[in-house]
């Protein structure tokens, strides 16, 4: 897929909107905007998406003003912490972060007074100078529990005790298993972030239209 950069500038705004409701890889926010009809704000929502995405019509992949509903399919960029550089500081070759290509797909509704944007995230990737494919080793997840932590400590684990690792020390295969959590939680932390900037920068782009003076 075409990777489309987004606007993400985070502006200082007031903000009407209901509780933020996360389950698994999906991130869901209903917005007010009283006054103001289904048919207006969808308009309102079709001329938001075409300032923020660069070529909005590569994107949107469903549209309709019967149902005030619009699909989006687009990639994101994002940047998880590099468990290796943790335990190979001082090696050049490796990132701080790497980016991961992350599918998403993201459902606008808009009902009189009010619209509901979700968002869903595909598992990252990415593909390194070689063209060869890496899989990030843990889902597109926003709600990760406990226990999810220590299995993928776990899985850290007997990765460490693979052949390729042997001549790595103790000490370094501790940093990179205890660091497991520390990534993960950081990782979910940027998916919220990057959606609700995202979605921040909608509806305001939706609230200055509506304020716009005239001329």
């Amino acid at each position: 897929m075409k990777i489309n950069h987004i606007i993400i500038l985070l502006f200082l705004v007031s903000i009407k909107s209901f509780s933020q409701k996360i389950d698994g890889n999906k991130i869901s926010q209903v917005y007010e905007v009283r006054g103001i009809s289904a048919a207006q704000i969808f308009s309102k929502i079709n001329f938001a998406i075409a300032l923020i995405y660069q070529n909005a019509n590569d994107v949107v992949v469903f549209n309709d003003s019967d149902s005030k509903r619009i699909i989006i399919k687009a990639m994101a960029k994002v940047p998880v912490i590099n468990s290796y550089k943790l335990i190979n500081p001082k090696d050049p070759s490796l990132l701080d972060y790497v980016d991961y290509n992350h599918d998403y797909t993201i459902v606008l509704e808009a009902r009189d007074n009010k619209f509901r944007i979700e968002m869903q995230y595909q598992d990252g990737e990415y593909y390194d100078s070689n063209g060869i494919d890496f899989k990030l080793p843990f889902p597109a997840k926003m709600d990760f529990l406990a226990v999810d932590l220590e299995r993928f400590k776990l899985k850290a684990i007997e990765e460490m005790n693979q052949d390729y690792f042997e001549s790595t020390s103790k000490k370094k295969k501790e940093i990179y298993i205890q660091s497991q959590p520390r990534v993960i939680n950081n990782y979910q932390k940027t998916l919220k972030e990057y959606s609700t900037i995202l979605f921040q920068s909608i509806y305001k782009k939706i609230i200055d239209d509506l304020n716009k003076n005239d001329w």
